[in-house]
């Protein structure tokens, strides 16, 4: 990654998905963040290079959204995690100011997402100003969540089908409003959230004593990963079994981890390939002990590594489609960097694992 790191480009920094160029240069999914925050975990500390080119970057509303995984949450996160607090805290509190933050409800772009920053970092720093702005994320949720014998979901905003899982679905919504009910204790906030996690239960299929999912409340396929499919309702489940103790989370993730228990996969990727499979057997390990779940995630690290590309300069992964070799977070090198390195320390997940352990 640094012998391919280009600091005269604005566009990006490393070779990124192609999502860079019709996104923005630092988000976490395809821009530098995602990139930083991997060679920031892995190196102990942040390339002198990769810190200035990141500072230099102008930002505004008018080309960057304000989601975790899409745009200014994200970035906020990612620069106090990388050492770089105040601008971190100045790019979030320009958040709730975006004509675009109240236009989806999900984790990977929308409300739910920016909501999670403002109170990861309220953890980090105690401000009461980032709490009020995750509440204000929650109160909405709340309000334009709608009903069905299923549970609660959210419709997008285009219009279609409801979709399900982690990243766009009411799973990590879910996610969201459990953990700001972990610290405000508003009995709303966790009637909800167990509500939208009920509706994309309600959706599963069973198959072979696992549990699976499709995109979307339609889908009658099976997509085992965590931008869409089980494995990022498995991390959600895990979790909520975590912070509650009722003994049916665990049993749904125990039915949700072996759905996703797949031979092999086409693509190595943290979004949709073997890494986003094993990171929640990782998940599963860390909340259970199990060591079936540990020997899951070696397995599915062993597979992505048959994907490697040896270079002169090092060791690189194909991005999407396998087209082009790629240093992003979600289709590259640093999210599968990410995950074989959580896989060596065993520690808690970027991004998931909010409260301080």
């Amino acid at each position: 990654m640094l012998a391919s790191m280009d600091t005269s480009r604005a566009d990006r920094l490393f070779p990124p998905d192609t999502q860079t160029l019709q996104t923005n240069a630092l988000n976490v999914a395809h821009g530098a963040c995602g990139t930083a925050l991997f060679l920031r975990d892995v190196l102990g500390e942040l390339p002198g290079a990769v810190r200035e080119w990141l500072l230099a970057q102008p930002v505004d509303l008018a080309t960057y959204p304000p989601g975790l995984y899409s745009g200014l949450a994200g970035i906020a996160w990612s620069f106090v995690e990388l050492g770089l607090p105040e601008r971190g805290l100045e790019l979030m509190e320009r958040v709730p100011a975006s004509p675009l933050a109240f236009t989806s409800a999900d984790l990977f772009g929308g409300a739910a997402g920016w909501g999670l920053a403002a109170l990861a970092l309220h953890l980090r720093t105690r401000d009461a100003k980032l709490l009020e702005v995750a509440v204000r994320a929650g109160e909405h949720l709340v309000q334009r969540a709608e009903r069905s014998e299923a549970g609660r979901f959210w419709r997008p905003e285009e219009g279609g089908a409801i979709p399900l899982g982690f990243a766009r679905g009411g799973s990590g919504i879910a996610f969201f409003l459990l953990s700001l009910w972990r610290l405000t204790r508003e009995a709303s906030y966790l009637e909800v959230a167990r509500q939208a996690l009920d509706f994309d239960v309600a959706h599963a299929k069973e198959r072979n004593g696992g549990l699976v999912w499709g995109v979307d409340v339609g889908d009658l396929g099976h997509r085992p990963y965590w931008l869409k499919g089980g494995a990022g309702i498995a991390s959600a489940l895990i979790r909520f079994f975590e912070v509650l103790k009722e003994p049916r989370y665990l049993e749904l993730a125990r039915k949700a981890a072996r759905g996703c228990e797949v031979t092999f996969s086409a693509t190595p990727h943290l979004f949709e390939g073997l890494a986003s499979i094993g990171e929640t057997q990782l998940d599963m390990y860390r909340v259970t002990g199990d060591e079936h779940y540990l020997e899951q995630a070696r397995k599915k690290a062993r597979q992505t590594l048959l994907f490697r590309l040896d270079r002169p300069e090092g060791v690189a992964f194909p991005g999407r489609f396998l087209l082009r070799i790629s240093h992003d977070f979600g289709m590259g090198g640093a999210g599968i960097g990410l995950f074989l390195h959580r896989l060596s320390v065993l520690g808690p997940r970027r991004f998931h694992d909010v409260f301080p352990e």
